[in-house]
């Protein structure tokens, strides 16, 4: 007889040949749940996907960067401070949750800056299929997840140092509370006035009009204003109360008329007269066709759609309709628009758009039936044409032109295989459908690969640090400071080096700064052109300079080293004039 331990190592069987239970687990997790963990691999792609590839200087806002790194360097996460000067322009949160990832490391990177606004937008996403999914079905969840990550607004600005994801999110958790009060257990009122009171930490009062403005509306239209009573307000009092103490001790340290000034300023006027971003009122109904791409064609369809189910009494809907159309309105009347403002509208948009798309692929009795059929065609031609741009891209982006054209055939094939599969499986409409989602996903994640390519080789902040480290060691051993640099430059500067850099205001301080002897080796960054203009006042032949330069910006690195024992040695700048000639 074999012993009774060699049978237990090769019986498959046994209890040692089985998976840990976590990995059951998670299997059966992931079997039961699977449009969700689908979707959920689907927006760490979208929202991860080389997040801190981009530099600061491709098309993103670096000041929240920027007040991040100097309440990290200050310790100080009350008072907001840009280039040593108050600001106020903004509430906090978006800035404590940049300092609080950047504080691990010490140091902003173009990483931290964006995973607030990435997790806000994975958690948006995540949070609006499980909410879909309790008044509808997990199909019609699942298509809203995939066309909110996917819209390029969204998916824009899911990726960039900006507040306004982050905003979008708590009035959206606040509106998803509301409503699961209102049909459920008035449990999650506590939600709606939690969620309430971090979207004004975020991006001030404009939080109260698009939620509870929301709300209002859609109880007027239910006749049930009397639901307000409810709302469990003395968890809004606490939480309003709590602010009112952040806010006082704000202002004891600021000041009451600069606090006054900043609140009439960043609300009161850019509804009545702002100073930028005026546009006209409707200014919105053309930009909503490319800010919702690839979904565009939908929304028409949608807003017909909506008005419908509000008829039939979808309460679901309606709650729907009501945020997108209030938000529109109130945007639009505002004299103050860019894109970003129209981001919590989106999520509202996402669910009437799915609802109508998931109606039509199940082929439902409508009362309309103009309106299926053109939804079925809208769906054909996106499928179409999203086949024809992965197609496309391979011949578009590789260098040699018959490796393009042969994976763009590869691309072919397989994208024929797996829709031919689908429309075997679940019809043509399915299979259509299925493929735009596909196509805008993938297409997404070309697109930001081509930007962090684009971005690698235009960075400044890189090449500048790597000059430094170069030419003078390790960058704790100077001190660098800017000569009258441009505010973009100057944060450019500082969240490279990662140091709050001091500017120089004449040719005097100039040379007094180069002639210390202290410890440290003085360094100045002079934008090229101002050096031109200023090197006759700096007749020092022991002065060396270092150009660094890419396609928007040239500056000059002015240091010194040891002393030259030769007075007849070539001025510092001539290595600059030298270095042009070669160009």
């Amino acid at each position: 007889m074999r012993p009774a331990i060699y049978e237990e190592k090769k019986n498959p069987f046994s209890i040692s040949a089985l998976p840990p239970m976590g990995i059951i687990q998670l299997r059966a997790f992931i079997k039961k749940h699977d449009l969700f963990s689908i979707l959920t691999g689907i927006t760490i792609f979208l929202f991860f996907f080389e997040l801190g590839g981009r530099s600061f200087e491709v098309r993103d806002t670096r000041r929240f960067a920027e007040i991040a790194l100097e309440m990290l360097q200050s310790g100080n996460w009350l008072i907001l401070y840009k280039h040593d000067e108050i600001y106020m322009n903004k509430p906090h949160m978006f800035m404590w949750l940049i300092a609080l990832f950047s504080s691990i490391g010490h140091h902003v990177t173009p990483l931290t800056a964006r995973l607030p606004s990435a997790i806000a937008g994975i958690a948006s996403i995540l949070a609006t299929f499980c909410f879909i999914g309790k008044f509808s079905s997990k199909r019609t969840a699942f298509i809203a997840g995939v066309i909110l990550a996917t819209t390029q607004r969204y998916f824009w600005y899911g990726r960039t140092s900006l507040p306004d994801m982050l905003f979008t999110t708590f009035i959206m958790l606040a509106l998803y509370s509301f409503y699961l009060g209102y049909k459920q257990k008035p449990v999650f009122y506590i939600g709606l006035h939690f969620f309430t009171f971090l979207a004004i930490l975020t991006k001030g009062p404009l939080a109260i009009i698009f939620i509870f403005g929301t709300i209002a509306v859609f109880l007027i239209l239910q006749r049930n204003l009397r639901a307000m009573k409810g709302m469990k307000w003395r968890w809004g009092i606490i939480l309003l109360l709590t602010m009112t103490g952040l806010y006082f001790a704000f202002i004891l340290k600021v000041g009451f008329e600069p606090f006054i000034a900043t609140i009439k300023r960043e609300f009161l006027t850019r509804v009545n007269s702002p100073i930028n971003h005026g546009e006209p009122f409707y200014y919105y109904l053309v930009t909503l066709w490319t800010d919702f791409l690839p979904w565009s064609l939908f929304i028409p369809f949608a807003v017909i759609f909506a008005y419908k189910k509000w008829r039939e009494g979808d309460d679901f809907i309606t709650f729907s309709f009501c945020w997108t159309i209030l938000i529109f309105v109130f945007l639009c009347t505002a004299k103050a628009k860019h894109t970003r403002y129209m981001l919590p509208l989106y999520p509202a948009l996402s669910i009437i758009i799915a609802s109508l798309i998931a109606n039509t692929l199940k082929r439902p009795v409508m009362n309309f039936l103009w309106l299926q059929v053109s939804v079925r065609w809208i769906i054909f031609v996106m499928a179409g044409a999203g086949i024809i741009l992965l197609v496309a891209v391979p011949v578009y982006l590789v260098t040699y032109s018959w490796i393009g054209i042969f994976t763009s055939l590869i691309t072919l094939l397989v994208l024929s295989g797996v829709f031919l599969s689908l429309r075997r499986k679940t019809g043509f409409a399915n299979a259509s459908f299925t493929m735009c989602m596909f196509a805008a996903i993938i297409g997404w994640g070309i697109y930001i690969h081509c930007l962090t390519v684009h971005s690698k080789e235009v960075t400044f902040g890189t090449k500048l640090t790597d000059v430094i480290k170069k030419e003078l060691g390790d960058l704790n051993g100077c001190d660098i400071r800017g000569y009258k640099l441009g505010e973009s430059l100057w944060t450019i500067i500082n969240l490279s080096l990662n140091a709050n850099i001091s500017l120089i205001k004449n040719t005097d301080e100039l040379k007094t700064f180069l002639n210390t002897s202290e410890h440290l080796q003085p360094v100045c960054i002079i934008e090229k052109n101002t050096f031109l203009d200023i090197k006759n006042n700096l007749a020092d032949t022991t002065l060396h300079t270092v150009d660094i330069c890419t396609k928007k910006r040239k500056v000059t690195l002015i240091f010194r080293r040891e002393r030259q024992t030769n007075p007849a040695a070539h001025p510092a700048w001539q290595d600059i004039e030298e270095e042009g000639n070669h160009r």
